[in-house]
Formats: structure tokens, C-alpha cells, sequence
């Protein structure tokens, strides 16, 4: 079951990245790639998920109408991604990268990205 919501995910992955460009395609499937296994979900994974973010997502927000998230708590964090996922928020690029992620993938970059706002750095 995993392993189709995969491939169906990086077959949606693909067909966006075509529509964006080729460099943000290829960051979904990077991200697609991550370990999902609840038990390698830790501090590094998360640094490591919200190293993807930071692409599109400037800490300062500058010059693109893509909000910054290092702003953002933990819990509205998780929200927004679970809204991504379900399409109650509007956004391909979003619902794909939401669905490649699991649950305690998206708690953990959203701890990791609500800590690193406290302390004033970028995700």
C-alpha cells in the first residue's frame, strides 16, 4: 500500500515538476526519496525535509508570493501540511509534497522548522 502511494506520488511528482520546471520537480523526488520510517524520523530528518522548504520558502520571505514558514508553530504547521494533503488547501506543488511525506515526517519538519524560527534562523 506504501509502496503504491509512492509511485503514484512520484508519478504526480513528475507530471508537476514538467508543469514547474524541471529543478522543483526534481526536489519532490528528493524529498519522495527520504527514509519514511517512523523509527528514522528524528531532529536530522527533519532538517533535512525542511532544507527542501527553504528552496521555495525564504526565511525572510523576499521578492516571491511564497509565504515564509519560519514564522510558524509547530501545530499550524502540521494543520496547513494535513490541509495540503486532504486538498482543502489549494496548491499541487503543496498537496504532492504533503502526500510524500508521512504523518511523523511532517511532525518532525514542522518541529524542527517552529524551533529554528524561535531561534531567529532560517529553517
Amino acid at each position: 500500500m506504501l509502496r503504491q502511494r509512492k509511485t503514484a506520488t512520484v508519478l504526480s511528482a513528475i507530471a508537476i515538476g514538467r508543469e514547474i520546471g524541471s529543478f522543483l520537480g526534481l526536489l519532490l523526488l528528493a524529498l519522495l526519496l527520504l527514509p519514511s520510517s517512523p523509527a528514522a524520523v528524528d531532529a536530522s530528518q527533519g532538517a533535512q525535509i525542511a532544507a527542501a522548504c527553504v528552496s521555495c520558502h525564504e526565511p525572510g520571505g523576499r521578492g516571491r508570493a511564497i509565504p515564509p514558514i519560519a514564522a510558524l508553530d509547530e501545530q499550524t504547521i502540521v494543520r496547513l501540511m494535513r490541509g495540503y494533503r486532504a486538498s482543502e488547501k489549494p496548491s499541487h506543488v503543496m498537496h504532492a509534497v504533503a502526500l510524500s511525506l508521512s504523518d511523523e515526517e511532517i511532525t518532525a519538519v514542522a518541529r524542527y522548522v517552529s524551533a529554528k524560527g524561535k531561534d531567529g534562523g532560517p529553517p
